[in-house]
């Protein structure tokens, strides 16, 4: 009897360790519309709350992200993904948020749901060097690639929450020697290939921030950098998502004490031709930008913007919705 009695007490202990594990690997939290006190609805322009236009961008609303509990935060990395959009936490989370949208406008969200990247042997991802993840995109096997800053690398996942692969990604060798903190921060994938950037200013004279690996051919260096004003603010490259017409939308950010956070949206089509779609700046609503995705519906292309508050209370974690406009073309009210 004592030893059944301590083997179902080893049984319930291992048992209430899973559970623990699970627990802190996946945590859901409940829905917040527009009218919950924790969503701040945030206006394109706080100066203007009528306008509704950027570039060739209409404005389509934003939140103010709650922490929810500091589980919330330090987003970097988005994609449009089963009807949700699907981020990543620099300290090597996924974080999936079901939005609440009216008449295509943003007004809140609904059920979020957060877990952790987890490393070889299954085991949650902790720390700066082992846990700074960046970017994420499909890889063409239906999986997940996933960017990490500081010790340098992209793993495949099958499923997020599932255990990695390796991959044959090795961003040194790509773009030679990384700062820290300035790794791969944009991985984009389409049926052709990938394009990743390094979070790095590159000019004309430069050997290229940016790879273009289309499959079976070598990697190509790319110079990509804003085509406004945030090219001579130094915008980097933070994220980047093809539509279906083969169009690369990258996102660009900026920040100076005396400027404040920029952040420009730039078209690159596949005849390689650049256009800047619109620059945020103040009195613009804008925040240290890193995460862009791209979501076609009905005939239109929506772009989603991230901000990384980087767990710091003096900044926000904003969630902004635009539509796609032709040039000249007034927006539609």
């Amino acid at each position: 009897m004592l030893i059944r009695g301590r083997g179902l007490w080893i049984g319930g202990a291992i048992l209430l360790a899973v559970a623990a594990l699970l627990a802190a690997w996946l945590i859901v939290h409940r829905p917040h519309a527009s009218d919950s006190p924790d969503i701040v609805l945030v206006p394109l322009s706080e100066d203007d709350p009528s306008l509704v236009r950027v570039g060739e961008l209409r404005y389509l609303g934003g939140i103010d992200l709650p922490r929810l509990g500091q589980n919330i935060g330090g987003l970097s990395g988005l994609r449009w993904d089963a009807g949700t959009l699907l981020a990543l936490t620099d300290d090597a989370r996924w974080v999936r948020i079901a939005v609440r949208e009216r008449d295509s406008r943003l007004v809140g969200v609904g059920e979020i749901t957060t877990g952790s990247l987890l490393g070889f042997e299954g085991e949650p991802l902790t720390g700066k060097e082992a846990g700074d993840s960046e970017a994420l995109t499909r890889s063409a096997d239906g999986g997940w690639l996933v960017a990490f800053e500081r010790d340098h690398r992209v793993w495949r996942y099958p499923a997020l929450g599932e255990r990695p692969e390796p991959t044959a990604v090795d961003p040194v060798a790509l773009f030679g020697a990384l700062e820290a903190n300035r790794g791969i921060e944009t991985l984009a994938g389409d049926e052709t290939g990938l394009f990743a950037c390094a979070e790095r200013w590159s000019g004309p004279d430069d050997l290229g921030n940016c790879i273009r690996q289309v499959a079976g051919a070598d990697p190509e260096r790319v110079v990509v950098s804003p085509q406004g004003p945030l090219y001579e603010l130094g915008g980097t490259p933070t994220d980047a998502d093809f539509a279906s017409d083969g169009t690369l939308y990258l996102l660009f950010r900026s920040y100076s004490p005396g400027d404040g956070n920029g952040a420009e949206i730039v078209a690159l089509n596949p005849r390689d031709e650049r256009r800047a779609l619109a620059t945020l700046r103040p009195p613009l609503t804008v925040d240290n930008f890193e995460g862009l995705a791209v979501r076609e519906e009905g005939g239109r292309t929506f772009l989603y913007l991230v901000s990384d508050d980087n767990f710091s209370g003096s900044q926000r974690t904003l969630l902004l919705k635009f539509a796609v406009v032709p040039p000249r073309q007034p927006a539609r009210e």
